[in-house]
């Protein structure tokens, strides 16, 4: 069983290194590119010396258009800061794959590094991202050529693959799938932002109706998995347990990244939801049952997180080999 750990919410990780604002800022993390790349790389670097086998560039609030807008910079800056992005995120893995050399103990010696595309509701500054009204209203060719422009300057810098992250409406889930054919030999995972206790794409849409829909849509095996990120960890398994579920059907690798289940709220920034009544890590075997691969933290997840998931992972994988003996 082949499971892929991915790192943690860039944001919270970064705060552990800046005293600077990042929650609320128009451009959230990313801005740090531009003002603090050196923070920036530190942050990878953590992830990785964590255990994660796949690192986001820090580009999840960046757009051509926003980091125009906000950084006062022309399209060619932009875009070759997309370009530094990803070459931050390559010094970071290449730096770290030298500083594990020789070490036999390392499990994740082959770091990859995934483009973060968060929708384009997040460009809004309105709310939308949260409840994808937008899909309603906007044109598929203007969310189309939104996301391709951030694309192009990804594949450009050599990216291993695309984290097409935190979707809220089936209609630009559609349209990201219908562009990413433009690009066959580009591989993506592509998860969703839902609804608090429900099975639902926060747009109130059925979320296993239409990542199943996506993910065949899409050229084969060029979505490595279908999932659900920045949700509470306890309202992942409702989503993701019926999709493999049953004989006869084909397996469709699933990805998680739930956030730590704090909910954010722009008057008083993060607040605790709820109490967990079970550790974040009690869930995971039951999601690997499920069929996920790809297995990480969103929001306020940190170094720290990841590191307890890839042991809890590791349990899981060797209590299924005592039983196999």
């Amino acid at each position: 069983m082949n499971i892929k750990i991915l790192d943690g919410g860039f944001g919270a990780q970064l705060s552990t290194r800046v005293s600077s604002k990042i929650d609320g800022d128009p451009l959230w993390a990313s801005r740090f590119l531009a003002t603090n790349p050196d923070a920036v790389y530190a942050t990878h670097l953590d992830f990785l010396r964590a255990g994660a086998d796949i690192i986001e560039t820090n580009t999840y609030q960046a757009s051509v258009s926003g980091l125009m807008k906000h950084l006062s910079i022309t399209k060619e800056e932009s875009i070759n800061l997309l370009h530094e992005a990803v070459n931050i995120a390559k010094r970071a893995v290449n730096d770290y794959v030298k500083e594990i050399r020789g070490n036999n103990d390392i499990e994740n010696k082959n770091p990859m590094i995934a483009g973060s595309c968060g929708p384009y509701g997040a460009s809004l500054h309105d709310g939308s991202e949260y409840n994808g009204t937008y899909g309603k209203t906007t044109s598929r060719e203007t969310m189309i050529e939104w996301h391709k422009s951030r694309i192009n300057a990804f594949v450009d810098a050599g990216i291993d693959l695309l984290a097409l992250e935190t979707i809220p409406c089936y209609q630009e889930a559609e349209a990201i799938v219908e562009l990413l054919r433009e690009y066959p030999n580009v591989k993506a995972w592509l998860s969703f932002s839902c609804e608090r206790n429900s099975q639902n794409i926060v747009d109130g849409s059925n979320w296993q109706e239409v990542a199943t829909r996506c993910y065949k849509m899409a050229l084969p095996e060029q979505i490595v998995a279908i999932g659900v990120n920045c949700v509470a960890p306890k309202d992942v398994t409702p989503l993701l347990k019926n999709v493999n579920k049953g004989t006869g059907n084909e397996f469709i690798p699933l990805i998680a990244y739930p956030n730590s289940g704090e909910i954010y709220s722009q008057s008083e920034g993060w607040v605790k939801n709820e109490s967990p009544s079970v550790s974040f890590e009690s869930f995971i075997p039951e999601w690997l049952e499920f069929g996920i691969r790809y297995l990480g933290g969103c929001c306020r997840m940190y170094a720290e997180n990841i590191k307890s998931i890839r042991e809890e992972v590791n349990n899981f994988k060797k209590k299924k080999e005592a039983e196999m003996d």
